[in-house]
């Protein structure tokens, strides 16, 4: 698994002001892309919500918006994928 952050420095004017976006130097969205290249996203914004997607592609497809100037933060945490056989439960 591997994490990461969201940033838009350039939203529409007014949307931090009405809650659609958080200020430019904060994240907007963070999230997991799975071992299997599912991407998981939970939104920071005021009214935040968790969404599931095939791949971070398709994620950027919806939410990319260059004009915004998105861009994906990697954060330096990966998690190797285990079997169920390598895993122990206490």
């Amino acid at each position: 698994m591997k994490y990461f952050r969201c940033y838009r420095p350039n939203p529409p004017d007014n949307y931090v002001d009405d809650g659609y976006a958080r200020p430019v130097d904060q994240v907007q969205f963070e999230g997991i892309e799975w071992s299997d290249g599912t991407v998981s996203i939970r939104w920071l914004t005021v009214n935040g919500s968790f969404a599931n997607w095939p791949s971070l592609e398709d994620v950027l497809k919806i939410h990319g918006h260059p004009e915004y100037g998105t861009r994906i933060e990697w954060l330096p945490i990966e998690i190797e994928a285990k079997t169920s056989q390598e895993l122990h439960v206490l």
